[in-house]
């Protein structure tokens, strides 16, 4: 990737600024993933006891995590009935 291939974009996550480099045809959905980063951030926050930013970062991380983690079993759960509905059918046939 050339420099040419990247832009900057400017993000603030828990009342601090943050530079990203990231690849140019990416940066609507990398500001939108870091703005939905900050919201559950601030969400965390506001409606727990946690006092720390880094402590509220931490829990939407894992909280994120987890989410992807639910998302790709279900993803290979659906894939295997989707093969496994494939064979009944070709078998069908």
């Amino acid at each position: 990737m050339s420099a040419q291939d990247t832009i900057g974009i400017s993000i603030k996550i828990m009342g601090k600024q943050h530079q990203f480099a990231c690849p140019t045809e990416q940066a609507k959905d990398f500001k939108q993933a870091a703005n939905n980063l900050a919201a559950l951030c601030d969400d965390i926050k506001s409606n727990s006891s946690i006092a720390s930013s880094e402590r509220a970062l931490l829990v939407a991380s894992i909280n994120l995590s987890y989410s992807l983690l639910m998302a790709n079993n279900q993803l290979e759960h659906d894939s295997k009935s989707q093969m496994a509905l494939i064979a009944s059918l070709k078998k069908a046939l």
